[in-house]
């Protein structure tokens, strides 16, 4: 049934604990240090701006907006900028430094910048309050490809991979396949949750039984998997829910 669903950006400096505001600063320098003229605006995405970050678990992202593309030395700068940033701060597990030419920003990323991320830096174009939009756009917008997802994360499985790989893909798998599934609380019930934990608790209280699964993707988000066998195991029993969940929404 198509419904309006309103999207309200949580995101504020004031939640940004003091460890990761030292991060936000080192970013800034970083992005301005790099792209120099080109740098329109540096925006925080994501959990650390809305405070809702697990120390040394969740990523921090932030994506540069500049007015033109980059040449290869200043991507490459930005490249090592993250992994130094990274190493530094252990906080976080990763500083993600990321880049888009203003104008040519896809419409989910934009819609990510409207509704979960805060400018720190130069003009704000996108910051909202709130953003409403119909369920079936909403679905649309925050859903990847599941047969694509699914496709992906057994390619990155093949080889070998240490334990720091192991764990970091582990909180991919968790974190990409909730949100797969939300598909189904957006178009079913308008429920939309952007955090890992919140989309499990409502897929949990929608889908019980599947609780087993849900249970299991935010745990593998959570904590490091330990071995790979338990991932592709994950990978097969996901695939089986999806199936049946699309089959009922037909």
């Amino acid at each position: 049934m198509e419904a309006n669903v309103i999207v309200p950006n949580e995101c504020s400096l004031d939640k940004v604990s003091p460890d990761c505001m030292q991060i936000v600063n080192a970013a800034v320098e970083s992005y301005r240090r790099d792209l120099d003229k080109l740098l329109v605006s540096i925006r925080l995405i994501g959990s650390v701006a809305r405070g809702e970050n697990v120390f040394g678990v969740s990523d921090i992202d932030f994506v540069g907006i500049v007015s033109m593309n980059p040449d290869a030395h200043q991507r490459d700068s930005i490249a090592a900028d993250s992994q130094r940033l990274t190493r530094n701060h252990k906080c976080i597990s990763v500083v993600d430094l990321e880049v888009e030419i203003k104008g040519r920003i896809q419409p989910q990323r934009e819609f990510i910048l409207r509704t979960d991320s805060i400018c720190v830096w130069g003009a704000d174009s996108y910051t909202s309050t709130e953003t409403k939009l119909t369920n079936s756009s909403l679905a649309k917008l925050t859903t990847p490809d599941f047969n694509s997802v699914i496709a992906g994360f057994r390619q990155n499985l093949k080889g070998s991979l240490n334990a720091e790989q192991l764990g970091h893909l582990g909180r991919l798998i968790g974190k990409g396949l909730l949100k797969c599934f939300r598909k189904y609380l957006i178009l079913k019930f308008g429920v939309y949750r952007k955090s890992a934990a919140d989309t499990c608790n409502q897929l949990l209280m929608y889908f019980p039984n599947k609780s087993d699964l849900f249970n299991y993707l935010l745990r593998i988000h959570e904590q490091p998997a330990e071995r790979k066998e338990e991932l592709l195991e994950i990978l097969k029993m996901a695939k089986a829910a999806y199936m049946v969940l699309e089959k009922d929404a037909v």
